[in-house]
């Protein structure tokens, strides 16, 4: 198979290229292309005249942009040639008018950033990746940074040596790019699935690695050049014990494999018939009042027993701990100062922890889960050891404390959510 997740190829090349194969090997050839730059239904048709036997479409309610060209138009474009698929248009019709209702409870998923974007000629970011870099941001109230993450993935992907855009290496660069714009430093943060990768743990990456970044990542240490899995041990007998009868399936001990703790805890979940959906919510106009986000900008305050009528006409620019609001109080003008003493973070789960704003609160520039906590009040911890081990988009990633001193307090466990800024161990 030739497989354009990012949809990189364009039409004549395609043909070369399943020309150039085809007359090298007598096997069955799939074109599988994304449609991001818009060019994939030409690329497969150029394919199809090469003599490509397959291409992959999707039904035209999920198809196009960061999807598969639309399995209609193309049934259409073959239909009457020698290439006809004899598939009915009709039918076809059908299952997509079925499904376009179906797409419409799921919209809260919908991103700007899966239609055609030809600028994937340039940032080579994967569809599924882009979508994915998309939520992760919106999470962060960051979305307004996904095109300088999109021209930081080409320079994270030549730091580590071109690995392919493909589920895991996509998932590797497209995060430690997340981390470098969002922390305002490249590399401030390194995953631990960058470290591994620097250490040959994906195998050899096509090209060289940047020197300063593998020297970074894992100092001195050994970098495996042989076959990554020749270092491994036999281990899915010891899986199978251990996730027991929580596993119906094998991919259900496959889940565990890859995912511990979020693993056990969804086949934990599914035993004990408590596994919740996440929430759909209502579309429509007016929504966005009736579930209570929007934000209020006129209201009445009662003060010792006096009545005002109060509306926000304007926010200040931000200064260091301050930030001025131009309000109207019963009609008159007022411009007001606040200075935040002890700010705490408003989260879904509720966690309260303050906002970090020395340099011995630790904290986190990602959302995500707490994987591991490595440290305990009392212990004595010296810069740039590592004290928590957080996940977020399926990565892990060590948090290293900047200073020197004893910790004073831990504010997670194992398993709790985190968000950017909070507090989660102080140490002083």
């Amino acid at each position: 198979a030739i497989k354009d997740m990012a949809g990189l190829l364009t039409p004549y090349a395609t043909y070369e290229l399943v020309r150039a194969i085809k007359s090298a090997v007598d096997l069955p050839l799939v074109i599988h292309s994304h449609a991001t730059a818009g060019l994939a239904a030409m690329c497969q048709l150029k394919a199809i005249e090469a003599g490509a036997d397959r291409i992959d479409t999707a039904i035209s309610a999920f198809a196009n942009g960061t999807s598969h060209p639309a399995t209609e138009s193309q049934v259409a474009a073959l239909k009457g040639t020698e290439y006809d698929t004899g598939l009915d248009l009709e039918l076809l019709s059908g299952i997509a008018d079925y499904f376009r209702e179906v797409r419409k409870k799921y919209h809260q998923f919908e991103s700007e950033f899966t239609r055609e974007d030809v600028s994937v000629q340039i940032n080579q970011v994967p569809g599924g990746m882009m979508s994915n870099l998309a939520n992760q941001l919106k999470e962060q109230n960051a979305l307004d940074k996904i095109r300088d993450v999109f021209n930081e993935i080409p320079q994270v992907r030549a730091d580590l040596g071109y690995p392919p855009l493909v589920t895991p290496t996509s998932q590797i660069v497209g995060t430690q790019a997340v981390y470098n714009v969002l922390a305002g430093q490249r590399y401030k943060t390194i995953t631990n699935e960058v470290k591994r990768y620097l250490q040959g743990g994906y195998g050899q990456p096509p090209a060289e690695v940047n020197a300063d970044i593998r020297k970074k990542a894992i100092g001195n240490e050994a970098v495996n050049e042989g076959r990554p899995a020749d270092l491994l041990n036999p281990e899915l007998d010891k899986l199978r014990d251990e996730i027991g009868e929580l596993a119906t399936s094998e991919e259900d001990v496959l889940t565990y494999a890859m995912f511990p703790d979020l693993g056990q805890e969804f086949l934990q979940q599914r035993m004990d018939g408590t596994l919740q959906p996440e929430e759909l919510l209502p579309a429509g106009p007016g929504d966005r009042e009736r579930m209570g986000t929007a934000v209020a900008t006129e209201f009445r305050i009662d003060v010792h027993g006096e009545t005002y009528d109060v509306a926000v006409t304007g926010v200040g620019a931000p200064a260091p701990g301050k930030r001025k609001l131009y309000l109207s109080l019963d009609g008159i003008p007022q411009e007001v100062v606040f200075e935040s003493l002890n700010e705490y973070q408003a989260s879904a789960g509720g966690s309260g922890r303050k906002q970090a704003t020395d340099p011995g609160h630790i904290t986190t520039t990602m959302p995500g889960n707490v994987v591991d906590v490595l440290v305990r009040e009392g212990d004595t911890v010296t810069a740039g050891q590592s004290v928590l081990i957080t996940e977020a988009m399926k990565m892990e990633t060590e948090i290293h404390t900047s200073v020197d001193g004893t910790v004073q307090a831990v504010h997670v466990s194992k398993g709790d959510r985190i968000t950017p800024g909070e507090v989660l161990i102080e140490i002083a």
